[in-house]
């Protein structure tokens, strides 16, 4: 208090009494409190506290692919040291490929030697036996059905699914059906006005292909590992890796637009519905929490898994997001993003980059401008 004092001395200011001083130094506590209370809240990873790391139980769907997102997943829990890391996909040798870059993560890993209930060195080393490669089709139903059985039999549940499955489509509507008058296909005669009945059965084959993989695919997995995740977890988790092409009217990407947006609609119904599982007094089922991640461009390879185009025919059609260096997001910063959102028990639907949340706004208000910074990104 003497040195408050002496510092009014100096300024020259009137010494104030002993009870506004000490009312001073509380006000001046509490406002250098407040932003380290905002900072401790935005940082905190409540669900860690529940469900311990080295605990947690992960399922990821689509991690057979080099450097995409369900990889750079499955690298990041790896690291953090999760009880049990099951991957899935179509290509065994490409799952096989992701478990050994996992161990390796694994070994590096901090959580196993932070915790007093992990496992001794002996188990540390034994990394192999914590992760697991599942080969399987998510479209198939007898695929998912073992891959169920399989994961219930060994595993005796799940904490968290990540769904990361999906597949790209890149033309113009009018460009699968082979008469696009601003982008013609090789081969497109430039006075073909109207397709031709090849060309309609073209737009039925990416359709159908996308939809079967994007949504009918997620809808089968939800429904598989839904009642499991309710049923064997405390605090379970389901992440759905959309995109935001699911948020907005997408030129040259209207087929994937279309059945993205299906599948985020698919993916916020059921988060509804699950809330009456829950809430039933009969059921007795955990509370799921349902969070959709929404990135944008990310810098992967997913375009290679185009169904509307055939990279044996022609070149990889080019647009501005990919050939002008935009600032595209990468499968890391995708996963850490997502990993911290779980943890911090957020549902709902997250856009990356974030400012793309207040685009949702300004498309609700004034359309025509997100359109134009659509098309011009896309060079359409």
């Amino acid at each position: 208090m003497d040195l408050v004092q002496a510092a009014f001395q100096r300024l020259g200011v009137s010494i104030p009494d002993t009870r506004t001083l000490s009312l001073l130094a509380t006000l001046v506590c509490l406002i250098l409190t407040i932003p380290l209370a905002v900072m401790f809240h935005f940082s905190a990873r409540p669900r860690i506290q529940h469900l311990k790391v080295y605990h947690e139980r992960v399922l990821i769907l689509g991690a057979s692919t080099e450097k995409g997102v369900g990889e750079a997943l499955a690298l990041q829990y790896a690291r953090r040291g999760c009880r049990d890391l099951i991957l899935v996909g179509r290509n065994l040798q490409g799952l096989e490929a992701v478990k050994r870059r996992c161990i390796e993560q694994a070994k590096e890993g901090e959580e196993w030697d932070m915790s007093d209930e992990a496992p001794g060195d002996e188990a540390k080393a034994k990394h192999e036996s914590r992760i697991h490669c599942i080969a399987a089709d998510c479209s198939k139903p007898e695929d998912v059905d073992r891959l169920r059985k399989q994961v219930s039999a060994k595993f005796k549940g799940l904490d968290t699914l990540h769904i990361c499955f999906g597949v790209s489509a890149l033309l113009p509507l009018l460009g699968v059906a082979g008469v696009d008058p601003v982008r013609p296909t090789d081969g497109q005669s430039a006075t073909k006005v109207h397709p031709d009945q090849s060309g309609l059965e073209a737009v039925s084959l990416a359709v159908t292909s996308a939809s079967n993989i994007n949504v009918s695919a997620t809808a089968i997995c939800l429904a598989a590992f839904l009642p499991m995740l309710q049923t064997t977890s405390l605090h379970p988790a389901i992440v759905l890796i959309s995109s935001a092409a699911a948020l907005f009217a997408t030129p040259t990407r209207s087929i994937y637009a279309a059945t993205k947006s299906a599948q985020l609609s698919l993916f916020r119904s059921l988060a509804i519905e699950s809330l009456a599982h829950s809430e039933s007094t009969a059921s007795r089922r955990a509370k799921v929490r349902f969070l959709a991640m929404c990135p944008g461009t990310i810098a992967t390879s997913f375009r290679h898994s185009a169904v509307d185009f055939d990279p044996a025919k022609s070149d990889m059609p080019q647009d501005l997001a990919w050939v002008k260096g935009e600032k595209m997001l990468t499968p890391n910063d995708v996963a850490e993003k997502t990993i911290f959102a779980v943890d911090r028990y957020a549902t709902g639907t997250i856009t990356l980059p974030r400012f793309y949340a207040f685009a949702t706004w300004i498309d609700k208000v004034f359309p025509s401008f997100i359109a134009r910074q659509a098309r011009k990104k896309y060079a359409y």
